[in-house]
């Protein structure tokens, strides 16, 4: 597993330019932006893998596909882009439209003690409110501090590669951890639930879940899940993604005919090798069709 995400190095070639990388992208969304197909890219780099690191230089193999009809990367100087990468490093402030919801986060260093299933929460970090998304229950949006970078990271991510709408957050954790109405786990701060993103916002949207329908955006919900997969080589990144076996079917479908390599989609998903196999990063569990359920490592 750890060996399928492991940059390969680049090899000399012929080319029209490059590209350096930038978080949350993979080169599918790099080859589509500069009008190329993925398996050129992955050749002109020879690359096995669309999953690299950020700040990776790539080489962009000359392509006669054109520019591409479809939403494509924004320019690196687009003001949103730049305002979104900025809240998550640390040098713009996220402002609150609700404020008075939002508990503080605690002091020093949170610590998850016990299981997601049977566990406490010290010091919890509090989800504030940002660009993007929508806290649903702010008395449960409390994580481990990396829980709530890695989140908040991976949909600035996203929003700088695509025009979004705002994003569903279910809950994370109470403010001490232990045990919180409708779920099992979410107990130690290390569980997040995140909705997807539609072509058409439905009813109700973010403020409740919705099923995966024919407006699901693949695109944007790929952008999303891939963000996430990207961290689990590091001690505090994702563990295990919690989704329907059948909303895993058309992302891995979507994802297959965009040419991302066998070899990392059977390290991303279960499917299709059945609802009970133990492979893939993502799992399928009952009544998840409408939304991720993100669960990060301790980080000991």
């Amino acid at each position: 597993m750890r060996a399928l995400l492991i940059l390969a190095l680049l090899a000399s070639t012929a080319a029209a330019g490059t590209h350096v990388v930038q978080r949350g992208e993979t080169l599918e969304h790099v080859a589509k932006v500069h009008g190329c197909s993925t398996d050129a890219v992955l050749r002109a780099n020879n690359l096995k893998t669309t999953l690299v690191r950020p700040g990776t230089v790539v080489a962009i193999p000359t392509c006669k596909l054109g520019k591409p009809r479809a939403r494509a990367l924004r320019d690196d100087r687009d003001m949103r882009a730049e305002k979104a990468l900025a809240v998550i490093d640390g040098t713009a402030t996220v402002k609150s439209s609700r404020a008075k919801d939002i508990a503080e986060p605690g002091d020093g260093e949170s610590e998850s003690v016990g299981q997601p299933w049977n566990g406490r929460l010290v010091n919890g970090a509090a989800l504030p409110e940002g660009d993007g998304y929508r806290i649903r229950r702010p008395s449960r949006a409390y994580g481990a501090n990396h829980v709530v970078e890695h989140l908040q990271r991976a949909i600035a991510g996203v929003r700088a590669m695509y025009d979004v709408h705002t994003l569903a957050i279910g809950d994370l954790s109470a403010s001490e951890g232990g045990k919180i109405g409708d779920h099992h786990s979410h107990q130690s701060g290390l569980d997040v639930d995140v909705g997807f993103y539609f072509h058409r916002v439905p009813e109700g949207y973010p403020d409740t879940f919705v099923a995966a329908n024919s407006d699901l955006d693949l695109d944007a919900t790929w952008a999303l899940l891939t963000a996430f997969v990207r961290s689990t080589e590091l001690d505090t990144g994702v563990q295990m993604i919690f989704l329907d076996y059948d909303v895993q079917a058309s992302l891995y479908k979507f994802a297959k005919k965009r040419g991302t390599p066998d070899a990392d989609l059977e390290a991303i998903f279960q499917y299709p090798r059945g609802k009970d196999t133990l492979a893939g990063i993502v799992r399928h569990w009952p009544h998840h069709a409408d939304h991720l359920h993100v669960r990060f490592k301790s980080g000991d």
